[in-house]
């Protein structure tokens, strides 16, 4: 049982698809049974023109701010896209919100200048940033439609020059309702890992119409950072698991730690 603390529990997982499989994969690992329904589908912004403009004055800026691991994938592949030339961004320094984030920036080669300590929420990534911005720097983020204003407005009371444009968008995944009201309702689920605000959201609203309250009244409900708690404490949820460290890992960590506990009591 040490070794597969999950065993035979089922795990909703909410995520969109291009990042939902190595988080099942590690669940299966723990013995839990992965059940993938994306809530979420990520897409191309309607009107790319923003992004477009403000890379082909990307030398006119100081920092790139990328907050999730969508938006640095949206904001190389347009760059490379585009063909502009990988020199100028070599003066641009990156602030990236959390290490998945850094992961990915890395991965395109590119280093990370900075990332916040404890917290990987906009709330962290603005204090870290006003510690090392000057009155008057530029930068550009590039981000999701339903990112929060916190950032930018916080960064522009400060007197920093902010363009803030859309990466990309988080849409809801219409086709997934089906699949969960069969595994919410008509089958049952161990925990539900949320893993944003918008999972959240999307969950309540793919299940309205259904008596979902009651068939999760037994389900840990999961919550990746203190954004996504509020979220559902908004939403009368209360979480059983909140990550202590904003990602994935860090969920599947205190999910583990929660059902080791609960096995322990059994």
């Amino acid at each position: 049982m040490k070794s597969k603390p999950l065993k035979g529990k089922r795990i909703l997982i909410t995520r969109a698809k291009p990042q939902a499989q190595q988080f099942a994969n590690k669940v299966r690992t723990l013995g839990g049974i992965p059940v993938v329904i994306p809530l979420l589908t990520i897409g191309s912004p309607n009107n790319v023109a923003p992004m477009i403009d403000s890379l082909s004055r990307i030398q006119q800026f100081d920092w790139l701010v990328l907050t999730s691991q969508n938006g640095v994938k949206a904001f190389f592949s347009l760059y490379e896209e585009l063909g502009i030339h990988p020199e100028k961004l070599l003066k641009l320094k990156i602030a990236v919100v959390g290490t998945k984030t850094l992961e990915a920036v890395v991965a395109h080669g590119y280093a990370g200048h900075l990332i916040p300590e404890g917290d990987f929420t906009a709330e962290a990534l603005v204090e870290a940033l006003l510690q090392k911005l000057r009155r008057g720097e530029r930068v550009l983020m590039a981000r999701g439609n339903l990112a929060r204003d916190v950032l930018p407005d916080c960064l522009r009371q400060n007197g920093m020059y902010v363009e803030d444009v859309i990466a990309y968008e988080t849409i809801i995944n219409e086709k997934a309702q089906p699949d969960l009201v069969y595994e919410v309702i008509d089958r049952t689920v161990d925990a539900i890992a949320f893993t944003s605000s918008s999972t959240v959201t999307h969950f309540i609203e793919l299940l309205n119409g259904y008596n979902w309250r009651e068939a999760i009244t037994n389900t840990c409900l999961a919550a990746i950072g203190p954004i996504t708690e509020r979220t559902m404490l908004d939403n009368q949820l209360t979480p059983g698991v909140i990550a202590s460290v904003n990602t994935t890992d860090g969920l599947l960590e205190e999910m583990t730690a929660y059902f080791m506990r609960r096995n322990k009591d059994e």
